[in-house]
C-alpha cells in the first residue's frame, strides 16, 4: 500500500485594506519655445535738396544836399576880477595825555561835637537886707 500526498489548492479569502492614493490633476503650463523669423524693414536714408534764398546786400548811394550856414564870429568880452576868500581852516589834533599819578594822603582831622552842658552862672544881684540897729 502506497501513500500518496496531493497538494491540494485550497482557496483562502484574506481580506487586507490597502490604502489607494487619490489622483489629483494638476495642470502645468509648458513653454514651447518655437523659432519664428520676422522681417525687420531695414532703414533707408532719403536725402533731399531744399533750396534755401540766399541773402543779396545792395548798396544805393543817395546823395544829400550839402546845407551851408554862414558863421558869424561875434568876440565877447568879459571882465574877470579875481577875489580872495579866506576860509578857515579847522585843524582837529588829538593829544594824548598821560594818565596821572593819584598819591593818597590822609590828614587826621579832629572831629568836634557839640553838646549842651549845663552849667551853674553866678549872678550878681543886688538884695536888700535888713539892717539892724543897734541902740545903746
Amino acid at each position: 500500500h502506497v501513500e500518496e500526498i496531493v497538494d491540494v489548492v485550497v482557496e483562502h479569502q484574506v481580506e487586507e485594506l490597502v490604502h489607494v492614493p487619490r489622483i489629483q490633476h494638476e495642470e502645468k503650463i509648458l513653454q514651447n519655445p518655437v523659432e519664428v523669423t520676422v522681417e525687420v524693414p531695414r532703414p533707408q536714408v532719403i536725402e533731399k535738396t531744399i533750396e534755401v534764398p540766399r541773402i543779396q546786400i545792395e548798396e544805393k548811394i543817395v546823395k544829400v544836399p550839402k546845407i551851408t550856414q554862414p558863421v558869424i564870429d561875434t568876440i565877447i568880452q568879459n571882465q574877470i576880477q579875481v577875489i580872495e576868500v579866506e576860509k578857515p581852516k579847522i585843524v582837529t589834533r588829538t593829544v594824548q595825555r598821560k594818565k596821572p599819578i593819584v598819591q593818597e594822603h590822609i590828614t587826621q582831622v579832629p572831629k568836634i561835637m557839640k553838646q549842651q552842658v549845663p552849667v551853674q552862672k553866678v549872678v550878681q544881684k543886688p538884695v536888700e537886707v535888713p539892717q539892724v540897729q543897734y541902740i545903746d
